[in-house]
């Protein structure tokens, strides 16, 4: 049973210059960043070379919301482009109409009709993705688990009704506020799992009312490892299943600065003797 590799997601410095990031993140001993570099002013082989030279690799490119991006086959060809020239193996499909909340308020699920709809365009991207040589991601939030329709929830529809050749970028983070155990979700999926998102929350409940909440407040997300969440079970078992990379990620900074948050998030996947 092979190590992880440390990567990140997000963790942005807007004022700073970004090579200055990456080589902060780099020194810490983190390998690779859930993104590529396609958005980044300047030259893009010399942006790509320097990221490189530090030992950095892209690991995922980012689209547009799938049902924009369905319909603009020029946006398709571009993101391919991007993922072929950062030599990525993956690219994202993701903003399915469940997680309409964070946008509209609680509650705001969409319907069974328009998952259907959305499985639609899935199965397109899939195709098309899929077809040119790339596997396809979901990024789950936790409404595709709290969110059901007929009996089933909206996961097990993705799993069952989308070509099986799309990995589900799995955040264990919003699988344990959808509350579920995510150790246990990632053995049941095993073979749908794609890349990992490792975040944590110091609860479950107030983060399911994201917009509606009190705009002072953290909404409980925290630096990974500082949480509720079983991060040495997690890591244990993402490097039993052969998983490369373990991606930390918090949406919003609790006390700690950006650095020192994806600092503390390093040290304590380290800590757990399942990182490189």
């Amino acid at each position: 049973m092979g190590k992880l590799k440390a990567a990140w997601v997000g963790f942005r410095e807007p004022d700073a210059d970004p090579f200055v990031t990456f080589k902060k993140y780099a020194e810490m001993g983190y390998r690779g960043m859930d993104g590529d570099l396609s958005r980044m002013p300047g030259d893009r082989d010399e942006n790509f070379k320097r990221f490189k030279d530090l030992g950095l690799t892209c690991l995922c490119s980012w689209s547009p919301p799938m049902r924009e991006l369905v319909k603009n086959d020029a946006e398709i060809k571009a993101v391919i482009e991007w993922a072929r020239y950062y030599d990525i193996k993956n690219i994202n499909i993701g903003w399915s109409t469940v997680i309409s909340s964070f946008g509209e308020g609680y509650g705001k699920n969409g319907t069974y009709d328009s998952v259907m709809e959305d499985i639609d365009v899935m199965n397109k991207l899939v195709k098309i993705f899929a077809d040119e040589g790339f596997t396809p991601q979901y990024h789950n939030h936790y409404q595709e688990f709290t969110v059901a329709y007929k009996g089933v929830s909206v996961m097990d529809y993705f799993l069952t009704q989308v070509d099986p050749r799309l990995k589900i970028k799995l955040d264990v983070g919003w699988v344990y506020v959808g509350g579920l155990d995510p150790v246990a979700y990632m053995e049941k999926i095993k073979d749908r799992l794609g890349l990992l998102h490792v975040k944590d929350f110091t609860e479950m409940i107030q983060p399911r009312y994201l917009v509606n909440a009190d705009k002072a407040t953290d909404f409980c997300f925290t630096a990974v490892g500082t949480g509720r969440l079983d991060l040495e079970g997690i890591l244990a078992k993402a490097a039993e299943l052969g998983l490369e990379y373990a991606i930390a990620e918090q949406d919003r900074l609790r006390n700690l600065s950006t650095e020192d948050s994806l600092r503390c998030a390093y040290l304590n996947m380290k800590e757990t003797g399942y990182l490189e």
